[in-house]
């Protein structure tokens, strides 16, 4: 134990997450580790001239929060657009109106949140073309699978009646067989790719920007997921420049290609990095969406006999890159969310662990939202992590069960049930698709309620201390880091929180109102708002 600390946490309710330890009132930080966890009394004894101390005042403290999946370079980007997540219909067109007035003649505009569950349908082709008849539209589904586009936009990629639909990919066409404007999965990048590219300093302005929200959240590390090369080049540039404000696992984007053949090159094994920045996955997008309909099922959507969805890559090209990457040390994860996609990307990360098998490897499932008795029986006997989308049970719950129906529900995000076979089962918001607020994630898995309120089988309820270990203990799991943090214990990283209730305690309907008053990263005070209560 130190002879003195640099800052102590006193008065203060410390939910550790520590199963031997569960509770204490202080904290005592020296540099960037936690050095002793107990009662006033014993921290008291470190405190020294030279100590900061925090008078708490009761609150509860807990650990950084870590949201194990997320966009942040996707999010800031999107700030720059056009906020789509709107209920009404005029609000929408009025917006992308006034962007195009906005905008010169010819130039992109650009929105992303649209939710047509709220809106009721997706805006017409000619609706489009009425508010913006001089600029190409390109609008992203909130699920970021389904682009919503005007004429403009379809004659910028060649798109009209005679164009075939892309392999993995669907155009919507009307009675006539003329696009619609609504474009699936691989057919809306027929689009996409004609949209001005962001360049490292759009990312970096962007990413800075969401970062600090993400500290009033009480989040100290991210997952970023498909990670491109210039958000790579971001992140090092904010790293080097002391301007990263908390720390990020990076899941490398299998879907550029070329990012997999540079790792296997250069020889990086995952983990790969430091305590701020490291690369701990390659990823691929290999299953779609489940609000947007086009996820993978067995069973073919409500209303839809003949549509089950799309996986993005042929079986034998996702095995082959799997196998790739495993061979190389690197970990995988694969986007699934149906049974169908779930299935087809355990049965990739089966066959290269039947040719080389490896202790440890902690590949995982991203999402992991249709996890049936079946599926959490093979997630288990494979060591594979439910790295699961908690945030779409709050988020987009009620469009999961009206496309998929009351009795699926059972087996989406079944917290529970994966608590009690032992398969580790981080949380995540998938931001921007739902909010980053972790507090939504922990309400959903507690309550099972949805953003309007429906109840999705309470039965698969945890308890709100289970809840925050899928973003605490489980979020460092994932990603090799349950020695360093995710856990208030002595030796840990110093990234702590306090919030402004007891979680363990409030009614449970209350956890989604938590707010976070004071966000420790590396020992020093990254956000502060304690001094206001």
């Amino acid at each position: 134990m130190p002879l003195f600390a640099d800052l102590c946490l006193m008065n203060a309710n410390v939910i550790t997450v520590v199963q031997d330890n569960p509770v204490a009132e202080a904290i005592a930080i020296k540099q960037n580790r936690i050095v002793a966890v107990g009662s006033n009394e014993e921290i008291g004894g470190l405190v020294e001239k030279g100590t900061k101390t925090r008078d708490v005042q009761g609150y509860s403290v807990i650990p950084g929060l870590i949201d194990s999946h997320m966009h942040p370079g996707m999010y800031g980007i999107a700030k720059t657009g056009i906020d789509c997540d709107t209920s009404s219909m005029s609000e929408l067109l009025e917006s992308v109106k006034r962007r195009a007035h906005e905008t010169p003649s010819g130039k992109w505009v650009l929105g992303s949140g649209l939710d047509d569950i709220k809106l009721g349908r997706y805006p017409s082709l000619k609706e489009l073309d009425e508010a913006s008849p001089d600029n190409p539209v390109y609008i992203e589904r909130r699920d970021a699978h389904i682009g919503i586009v005007n004429s403009l936009a379809l004659q910028r990629a060649d798109i009209d009646d005679n164009t075939p639909d892309p392999p993995h990919g669907k155009i919507d066409r009307d009675e006539n067989g003329k696009p619609t404007g609504v474009l699936r999965e691989s057919a809306k990048d027929l689009v996409y790719e004609k949209t001005p590219e962001p360049t490292v300093e759009d990312y970096k302005k962007g990413l800075k920007l969401v970062m600090e929200e993400f500290l009033t959240l009480g989040i100290t590390t991210i997952h970023a997921s498909m990670t491109c090369t210039k958000q790579f080049r971001a992140f090092q540039e904010l790293r080097q420049e002391g301007r990263l404000p908390l720390r990020v696992c990076m899941h490398m984007s299998g879907d550029d290609e070329g990012i997999l053949e540079s790792l296997i090159a250069t020889g990086i094994q995952t983990p790969f990095g430091d305590d701020w920045l490291k690369i701990t996955e390659i990823e691929w997008i290999f299953d779609t969406s489940t609000s947007g309909r086009t996820a993978a099922y067995y069973e073919p959507y409500i209303d839809e006999p003949d549509n089950t969805g799309i996986l993005l890559y042929d079986q034998d090209d996702i095995t082959e890159r799997v196998k790739k990457a495993h061979d190389a040390g690197l970990r995988v994860g694969l986007d699934g969310i149906g049974d169908r996609g779930i299935d087809r990307a355990l049965d990739a990360i089966e066959a290269a662990l039947e040719e080389h098998p490896r202790d440890d490897h902690r590949h995982r499932i991203e999402h992991c939202c249709y996890a049936t008795p079946a599926i959490q029986s093979r997630l288990k006997e494979l060591g594979v992590i439910d790295a699961s989308a908690t945030g779409f049970l709050h988020d987009l719950g009620d469009a999961y069960q009206a496309n998929r129906g009351k009795d699926a529900m059972q087996w989406m995000w079944p917290h529970r049930s994966l608590i009690d076979k032992g398969i580790p089962a981080p949380g995540h918001s998938d931001c921007p698709i739902c909010s980053p607020n972790p507090w939504l994630g922990i309400y959903g898995m507690v309550t099972r309620k949805t953003s309007s309120g429906q109840v999705l089988h309470r039965e698969e309820g945890v308890t709100p201390l289970e809840g925050i270990e899928a973003y605490t203990r489980l979020g460092a799991y994932s990603a090799w880091e349950e020695t360093e943090k995710g856990t208030i214990e002595e030796g840990r990283l110093a990234d702590v929180v306090v919030i402004d209730r007891n979680p363990l305690e409030v009614p449970i309907d209350e956890l989604r109102n938590t707010k976070t008053l004071l966000t420790i990263v590396d020992g020093k005070i990254a956000y502060d708002r304690l001094q206001e209560h």
